[in-house]
């Protein structure tokens, strides 16, 4: 098995005069959680429509597994291999579905799952692993919090048993209390299932405990990659500096000393 699994390779997207992204480059590999990270208009929504498809770039190419995605028969295999987590669990969820419809869809439509009870089966087991339980099963998108809705959208997202997950700004939506509670979820499903997550953020203080590696986009192009160690504890582009001047610190004593280096380091 190759150790990179998806890779942009100079993507570029222009709008008329504007520049969306220019020459974005970076790899995703087994087993890694990777965040993209920026601020709105960073060129994070652009990038990924164009990793999956749902926008032609006008230069660069995007590869999996080592092949790049031009076919049909690639595309397939992409879209079957890779599935996504969307922002807003409010509307990603099909209202007329029960939760049983809505994870198990994906079980049908694949053929992994050809009968209702194999489905029922399988679908209580995917949500007893993200935190739910049986006796949702029948219960419409309406019942549940926010926060419980992005763990049904988890559960249909590994329901096909994905290489790879795309999670595209997944708790920005919850209460900063229940954040922490869908990242876990995520945390614990990458690590059981072996998958490869590309997370997608604008909070540097999400990704910190998610992710092993870090891209961080400014203006459409790739301010700075590398390790969470490197990035957050010696970043070198000005950019990333003032992301994390802005990621708030619990402890009262150590934001002060924060702002005193800030402070030193300005004069």
């Amino acid at each position: 098995m190759r150790s990179d699994l998806l890779t942009a390779d100079g993507l570029t997207k222009r709008y008329g005069r504007f520049t969306a992204i220019e020459d974005v480059s970076f790899t995703l590999r087994a087993g890694e959680v990777l965040g993209l990270v920026g601020e709105s208009g960073s060129g994070k929504s652009t990038t990924v429509r164009c990793l999956v498809g749902l926008t032609k770039p006008d230069a660069g190419t995007v590869s999996y597994d080592g092949e790049p995605l031009q076919g049909r028969a690639a595309w397939h295999r992409f879209r079957r291999e890779a599935q996504m987590v969307f922002q807003d669990p409010y509307a990603s969820l099909n209202p007329r579905m029960t939760v049983a419809e809505i994870v198990g869809e994906g079980l049908r439509v694949h053929g992994i799952e050809r009968t209702a009870a194999g489905r029922r089966a399988r679908v209580t087991t995917l949500l007893g692993q993200v935190g739910l339980d049986a006796g949702d099963l029948d219960r419409y998108p309406r019942s549940f919090s926010g926060g419980q809705r992005q763990r049904i959208a988890i559960a249909r997202a590994i329901a096909v048993e994905p290489r790879v997950l795309i999670c595209d700004e997944p708790v920005s939506a919850l209460d900063v209390s229940v954040q922490a509670q869908v990242v876990n979820v995520l945390r614990d499903m990458g690590r059981e299932l072996g998958l490869s997550i590309l997370f997608i953020a604008h909070d540097l203080a999400v990704v910190r405990y998610l992710c092993d590696r870090l891209v961080v986009l400014d203006q459409g192009r790739i301010a700075e990659q590398g390790t969470r160690e490197q990035i957050y504890d010696n970043p070198q582009a000005p950019y990333t500096r003032s992301l994390l001047a802005a990621v708030p610190i619990p402890d009262p004593a150590a934001e002060r000393e924060r702002r005193h280096r800030q402070k030193e380091s300005a004069r």
